[in-house]
């Protein structure tokens, strides 16, 4: 066969080999040339070949000693070249698949023309297929090679969406786009991911489409934020699925952390980047009180909880937690009874002030400094700002593309 179906084909091997493991064939320089250069590699022996008119100082040479098709054409050349290419495999395991690849590719390939090819050289038999000599090659001819370079063609175009999405294993998933298929995908990205959806919303039933980002998921569900809003796409979700689909975009997934030490809901939220989705928990000096706008609370997902003193955030999106205005727990009857001990306090220092004979001071300092500290307590029951405390992990995500 002529150089461009070797290459031709080589490519496709290649290609049909990588889309059985999550390889980007189609985004690996390295591995295309290797196996460009391994469906050429076998012509070494031949100064007429492309690869031999480029490196006739090797390929006279092998010539004179083996002739054409012969060693270079074997199963013994393809093992030697794995074994002296090794050290690539540990550099770059890709290319030097594809480079074997390509070379396999070529002996295959010529096993379908009229001359076939030694495969088990220096055993002079020649391996050929199919054993029909009218259905074989010959090489150079416009309607034999000439149909077989369209078809080959024609399959590399067929195998580039495969290679894009993944695989066939991904492909096939892609076609079935159900939840646990695009878990599956999720699972297994590098990167920040995103989900198409088709599906019904959960209480009215209307349909709703679209691609977000995913910010986590289970086999159940994913949590996205559509419109704002945080909301779960699956069979418990808001959203019932018909179709989901995952795609990597590529770009690395942002996180960071925020260590707060006695720090007001204000200034804690000043320090938060926009568009962040953040996680974990806070410890106030008080019992905490969130007031805000109802969709907070009412999701099927809950970004923000409160618990006596603590505030626990999951994927909480910095907008959502703009619209809140964490507060203290104000206990009425706490506060009744600390003024109520206010005033007696006042009034008992008061007395014993003008009492005679005059009370000792370490008495009246007593009863002053439990004075005081009483009204600092019920002070901070009525200072509605509480101060937290806590390490919070961010979640920065790019733009969809």
């Amino acid at each position: 066969m002529t150089a461009s179906t070797h290459m031709a084909f080589g490519l496709l091997s290649a290609a049909g080999a990588f889309s059985l493991v999550p390889v980007p064939l189609h985004q690996d320089v390295s591995a295309v040339g290797g196996a460009i250069l391994g469906s050429l590699l076998p012509d070494i022996d031949s100064p007429k070949s492309s690869i031999g008119r480029m490196l006739p100082f090797v390929s006279a040479p092998i010539e004179r000693r083996w002739g054409h098709r012969t060693i270079t054409h074997s199963l013994l050349a393809l093992l030697a070249l794995g074994l002296v290419m090794l050290p690539l495999f540990f550099y770059r395991a890709s290319c030097f698949a594809a480079l074997l690849i390509g070379y396999a590719s070529h002996l295959l390939a010529d096993c379908a023309t009229k001359s076939g090819a030694p495969l088990f050289y220096p055993n002079p038999a020649v391996c050929v297929f199919p054993a029909n000599d009218r259905y074989r090659i010959h090489t150079g001819s416009l309607v034999g090679e000439g149909l077989v370079m369209v078809l080959l063609l024609i399959l590399l175009a067929v195998s580039m969406p495969v290679l894009r999405v993944g695989g066939i294993w991904r492909a096939t998933r892609y076609l079935i786009a159900s939840q646990r298929t695009a878990y599956a995908d999720y699972r297994e990205a590098a990167s920040e991911a995103v989900l198409s959806f088709e599906g019904r919303w959960r209480a009215s039933r209307r349909p709703v489409r679209g691609e977000v980002l995913i910010l986590d998921a289970t086999s159940e569900r994913f949590l996205i934020v559509l419109e704002g809003r945080m909301l779960t796409v699956g069979e418990e979700g808001d959203i019932l699925s018909d179709k989901s689909r995952v795609r990597e975009t590529g770009r690395p997934i942002r996180l960071g952390s925020l260590r707060v030490r006695g720090k007001t809901f204000e200034e804690v939220l000043a320090q938060i980047p926009e568009g962040a989705f953040v996680s974990g928990r806070l410890e106030g000096d008080a019992s905490v009180h969130l007031s805000g706008r109802k969709e907070v609370f009412q999701a099927r997902h809950v970004c923000v909880r409160a618990s006596g003193r603590t505030l626990e955030l999951t994927f909480a999106p910095r907008s959502a937690l703009a619209r809140l205005s964490p507060g203290r727990q104000v206990d009425a009857g706490r506060v009744t009874a600390l003024r109520a001990q206010v005033e007696g306090l006042a009034s008992a220092l008061q007395a014993m002030q003008f009492k005679r004979p005059p009370v000792h001071y370490l008495k009246l300092r007593a009863l002053r400094e439990e004075l005081e500290a009483r009204r600092r307590e019920l002070a901070g029951l009525r200072e509605p700002t509480v101060r937290f405390t806590g390490l919070l992990s961010l979640r920065i995500p790019g733009g969809i593309k």
